[in-house]
């Protein structure tokens, strides 16, 4: 039972580590998104498939019941 609860802490920090990193990236892009007077297309497509995954990790991240008491909002949208 310990290496399961072990495997599952191992896969909820990886799972915390990508939801901080993509709400960087989502914050980044939020950021140069309104000093941009035209957005490509190609950067729409881009946006679009970041919040996807960010929404993905984030549901996996909820259904897991997973903790987390960091700095940053990673799991408490």
């Amino acid at each position: 039972m310990a290496r399961k609860l072990k495997a599952k802490e191992m896969g909820d920090q990886k799972l915390i580590a990508l939801i901080e990193k993509l709400q960087n990236e989502i914050s980044r892009e939020a950021d140069l998104d309104q000093s941009t007077l035209d957005m490509s297309e190609d950067n729409i497509v881009a946006a679009k498939i970041l919040h996807a995954k960010y929404n993905f990790a984030y549901d996996e991240a909820r259904f897991r019941h997973t903790r987390f008491s960091g700095m940053t909002n990673a799991i408490t949208q």
